[in-house]
């Protein structure tokens, strides 16, 4: 039987910043696959919706904050309960994220380098998945155990580029594209990363809004039981 602060703010609230979250992040892909489609054609209008696809990232993951502490709330009655410096850990991940998205856009820092923070919270999206056994069905645990995977994938591109390719993806304020297109692409340390990334992407980044959107179905379905 539920409690009424779990109903209350566990399953309400939390489902539906869920699926906000989720319905945000679907739109967002759509202006990133935009931009993939359209920037060998035009690159000045490909990259305004590179913006506004960080944009809407960044709001992705500022409401994913709620989530993930309604969940820390479902998870103290649990005997897998999940620690508050596991909350920390999480809710830093998403914060930081969203601040390099924004200082990215403004080209402070390079426009990857969000991806670091984000790859920290795939790992906190494996664990928190993982202690969320007899929460959630096994489908949506694994599902997201599989989105937290492809989110670390990603996550470690910008580190082992600036280890074997370039520290120029650390420079602030962010490089050029000049400066970035004289870096050689064809060495195998620079192929071998964005193949991580070509496969990560797909796992965790295209896949996340939709997890998080089922997530805020079945909270609300809980909800309702």
């Amino acid at each position: 039987m539920n409690t009424p602060q779990q109903d209350a703010f566990s399953f309400s609230t939390t489902g539906r910043a869920a699926i906000v979250s989720g319905i945000t992040g679907i739109i967002a892909i759509g202006f990133l696959i935009t931009f993939l489609a359209t920037r060998d054609k035009d690159l000045l209008s490909s990259i305004i919706r590179l913006r506004i696809h960080d944009a809407g990232v960044i709001i992705q993951f500022i409401l994913l904050i709620p989530v993930i502490s309604g969940l820390y709330k479902l998870l103290q009655e649990n005997p897998n309960y999940m620690s508050r410096l596991t909350l920390k850990v999480g809710v830093w991940a998403l914060s930081f994220t969203a601040l390099l998205l924004f200082l990215g856009i403004i080209k402070v820092v390079s426009d990857g380098l969000y991806t670091v923070s984000q790859g920290i919270f795939g790992v906190w999206l494996i664990v928190a998945n993982w202690k969320l056994k007899g929460i959630f069905p096994g489908w949506l645990r694994w599902f997201g155990m599989v989105v937290g995977l492809g989110l670390a994938l990603v996550g470690t591109f910008c580190i082992g580029y600036a280890i074997f390719v370039s520290t120029l993806i650390l420079k602030i304020p962010a490089a050029t594209i000049e400066e970035i297109q004289k870096i050689p692409f064809d060495t195998p340390a620079n192929q071998i990363l964005h193949k991580i990334i070509w496969i990560g992407s797909p796992m965790g980044v295209l896949t996340l809004p939709f997890w998080t959107l089922l997530l805020g179905l079945r909270l609300l379905k809980n909800k309702n039981a």
